[in-house]
């Protein structure tokens, strides 16, 4: 069984106070209304932006960059497994 990678990909315009706009469909895909939070993390020469559903237990929950680089190193180890 032969398993693909689906990338969803849509480019967006800065404005000139710095601003973007998600797309619809990929607020629509995450539940992103009006007001909900994101973190925008720089890895690689990417920016990722991922959802913030719940504030308060991201910050119980934070870590420091050292815990997130081993975190985003055991992630992408895990991902590059699964691709072979």
């Amino acid at each position: 069984m032969v398993l693909e990678k689906v990338v969803n990909e849509k480019e967006v315009t800065i404005t000139n106070r710095g601003m973007i706009t998600i797309p619809a469909a990929f607020r629509k895909s995450y539940n992103l209304k009006d007001g909900d939070k994101v973190l925008i993390i720089e890895d690689e020469g990417t920016l990722k932006i991922i959802p913030i559903k719940d504030p308060e237990t991201l910050r119980l929950k934070s870590y420091s960059t050292e815990e997130m680089k081993k975190e985003m190193d055991k992630s992408r180890k895990e991902e590059l497994e699964r691709e072979l």
